[in-house]
């Protein structure tokens, strides 16, 4: 199956998925292409918790996930995970040192919050996965 295939068979992927028992929830959904023939990912935001829902959108370029996964694998307390950067959306994840993660959340044009999420111990490892998953699905971007 081409990689074409296999991303129209996914239909997306969650390069960040972060819940907790609370009902806090931020994930981060790869959807293809930001249009055909794009060097970049289009990507919905999704944030939920008892007083925000919300739904953005981010493009990641190709050096992103590079980042990303650095940056994860570098994480701990005190320290940060960033997508988005300075170009529209920007999502932080902070280290608390608990593990738990402070996100927050700044679309200039529509919404800043911040909410508190305590992952599941392996979190780290899973999101690198899924950061690969990414990479399998939109090889010719990424």
């Amino acid at each position: 199956m081409s990689a074409a295939a296999a991303a129209a068979s996914v239909g997306a992927v969650d390069l960040v998925h972060l819940a907790d028992e609370r009902g806090n929830r931020c994930v981060v959904r790869v959807t293809g292409p930001s249009r055909p023939g794009s060097h970049n990912l289009r990507a919905d935001v999704l944030v939920s918790a008892s007083w925000v829902d919300a739904r953005l959108d981010v493009y990641l370029f190709p050096g992103d996930l590079d980042l990303w996964q650095a940056a994860l694998l570098g994480l701990g307390p005190g320290r940060e995970a960033r997508i988005g950067h300075d170009r529209g959306l920007n999502l932080v994840l902070h280290m608390i040192e608990d593990h738990s993660l402070a996100v927050t959340v700044h679309d200039p044009d529509r919404l800043t919050t911040a909410l508190a999420i305590r992952p599941a111990e392996d979190w780290i490892e899973d999101h690198c996965r899924r950061a690969e998953e990414v990479r399998r699905v939109w090889p010719q971007i990424c």
